[in-house]
């Protein structure tokens, strides 16, 4: 559970602020208990979910946490894509665990496609494009939070810190 004040990764919403816990807004013979979420680095919206949605969800790293994942950031591989008709969903199973190092994966994979899709001068595919703006969403902002640095810095913060994705 989390309190109000807490910052949490929501799906593929990124970072969210939790701003109240609240009964439905749109039902008032709904009883469940909700989360009042506001977006963070991107669209401002406000999210309404059920506390116990199937959503996956987590708390952000601590400062001291981010640390040390970035210094770890040069040993994290890349995705195995066998058949690239699956590639969509390695992505997807990849990021749905919300965990840091997924993030970095799918980025460090899209960039290996990137550079030969550069050399054989082809763009990326829309699934190449779609995961790696959620992965650098999800990741950065998170990061931008608990590291107490601007968004638009992080990505040079990683590369000082960790020789870049």
């Amino acid at each position: 559970m989390f309190n109000i004040g807490d910052h949490i990764l929501y799906g593929k919403n990124g970072v969210c602020l939790l701003t109240d816990i609240c009964s439905s807004p749109f039902d008032e013979n709904d009883t469940r208990t909700y989360y009042k979420l506001q977006t963070l680095h991107g669209t401002s919206s406000v999210i309404f979910t059920p506390i116990d949605t199937k959503i996956a969800s987590r708390k952000l790293m601590t400062k001291e946490e981010a640390e040390s994942f970035v210094k770890r950031i040069p040993q994290i591989g890349t995705l195995k894509v066998e058949i690239e008709k699956l590639r969509r969903e390695v992505y997807r199973t990849a990021v749905s665990d919300l965990a840091p190092e997924s993030f970095v994966a799918v980025l460090k994979t899209i960039k290996e496609r990137r550079r030969a899709f550069e050399i054989a001068k082809r763009h990326i595919t829309e699934a190449d494009a779609e995961y790696e703006s959620l992965a650098k969403k999800s990741l950065y902002s998170e990061l931008s939070i608990v590291l107490g640095i601007p968004y638009g810095d992080v990505e040079r913060y990683i590369a000082e810190n960790a020789g870049g994705i």
